[in-house]
């Protein structure tokens, strides 16, 4: 998502640029999620660079958080940011950007703007904690890994784990 700005920073502050987005975004967190998206992003110059306003519909693909199906995660981002260069366009001067804090985005001497790792960046912020492909989503069996929503499981009973098995010879005492 490489942008070349050069023409709108010798332009005077108040100039705009409008772009159609429509591309893929890349993976994700550990390569599992592939995103697309599609809508506009602005340029607008202000007097120390740009501000980028966008409005974005992302799909993106990733997996139930319980029975690993895919699922298809669709969000809205709006973005705005604002973008400083790092040459003075005129000159070809180093221009040093204001002090703020990280994140800060910023134009490369080339006069061309990377919108990749701030795309990237507000994916990551607007997906779910855990997804799931349905509310009431059953699972994996933990002995056999049978998806409890689509079969029953066939490895039959109840395993008891090792460390327990005192305290479960106790309760089948009890019950005689």
């Amino acid at each position: 998502m490489l942008y070349n700005v050069s023409q709108l920073l010798m332009e005077p502050t108040g100039s705009t640029r409008r772009f159609e987005l429509n591309e893929r975004l890349g993976e994700g967190a550990e390569g599992k999620i592939a995103a697309h998206a599609s809508g506009e992003v602005r340029l607008l110059r202000t007097h120390q660079g740009l501000q980028l306003y966008a409005t974005v519909d992302v799909q993106s693909d990733t997996e139930c958080a319980r029975c690993l199906g895919a699922i298809a995660h669709v969000a809205t981002l709006v973005l705005e940011e604002e973008c400083y260069p790092t040459l003075d366009p005129s000159t070809g001067r180093r221009i040093h950007p204001p002090d703020v804090a990280e994140g800060v985005v910023h134009i490369d001497s080339r006069q061309m703007l990377d919108l990749s790792e701030v795309f990237r960046q507000y994916l990551l912020t607007c997906e779910p904690h855990k997804t799931l492909c349905r509310q009431d989503c059953r699972g994996l069996c933990q002995e056999c890994g049978a998806d409890l929503n689509l079969d029953v499981c066939r490895c039959g009973g109840q395993s008891i784990d090792p460390r327990w098995g005192a305290l479960a010879d106790l309760l089948s005492q009890d019950k005689r």
